[in-house]
């Protein structure tokens, strides 16, 4: 199976509802170049809230995660 293949089957895979994060993640890289001036601001905006609620303590553990997600 081909990287391009196997990249199909994982986003079938997916609920409906991931899918939109998906999108933005790819478009964000077709957008070209590397680190983070080939982001877009509300990439950019939503990574500092995520490190921000690290800081803050605002975490689930990877278990918690798994279990939310029938995984």
């Amino acid at each position: 199976m081909t990287v391009r293949e196997e990249l199909h089957r994982i986003v079938d895979e997916l609920p409906e509802k991931k899918l939109a994060d998906v999108r933005q993640f790819i478009n964000d890289l077709k957008a070209g170049g590397e680190g983070e001036e080939s982001l877009r601001a509300e990439t950019l905006a939503a990574i500092q809230e995520g490190l921000e609620d690290i800081r803050a303590g605002r975490t689930v553990s990877w278990e918690q995660v798994k279990r939310e997600n029938g995984l």
